[in-house]
């Protein structure tokens, strides 16, 4: 029996897409409390590029496990190749926006870098 390298690569997509969900939701909510606006689109499109990941790894993870006959390699392909092009585009918008502040302090600048650090990773 052959190792499956997916499971393990698939665990670890799902892992750091929670980590930046976290991260991203933190700057979010630091937006809306401290001065009542809407959070940069940036942030908000790293937001839905985790929560399709949270939703497409299991499809992707399981689909051609136990059902093989259900899976289309196509579906699979253009799945797996959305999620990375949401994830480059998340990633590179945010790291856009970060270089543009004039002021970039304490620990809402720091999981915004870190959000898009995990962006890159998950790419």
């Amino acid at each position: 029996m052959t190792f499956n390298y997916m499971f393990p690569l698939r665990a670890a997509q799902f892992s750091f897409a929670i980590i930046s969900l976290g991260l991203t939701g933190y700057v979010a909510h630091w937006y809306i409390v401290r001065d009542g606006i809407s959070s940069p689109s940036q942030i908000n499109f790293l937001i839905f590029a985790s929560l399709w990941t949270l939703f497409t790894v299991p499809y992707l993870t399981i689909a051609p496990v136990y059902f093989p006959k259900l899976t289309h390699k196509y579906a699979t392909l253009a799945t797996d190749a959305l999620t990375m092009l949401f994830w480059f585009a998340g990633f590179v918008a945010l790291a856009v926006f970060l270089s543009t502040l004039s002021l970039c302090l304490g620990s809402v600048c720091g999981s915004a870098k870190a959000a898009a650090a995990f962006g890159a990773f998950i790419w």
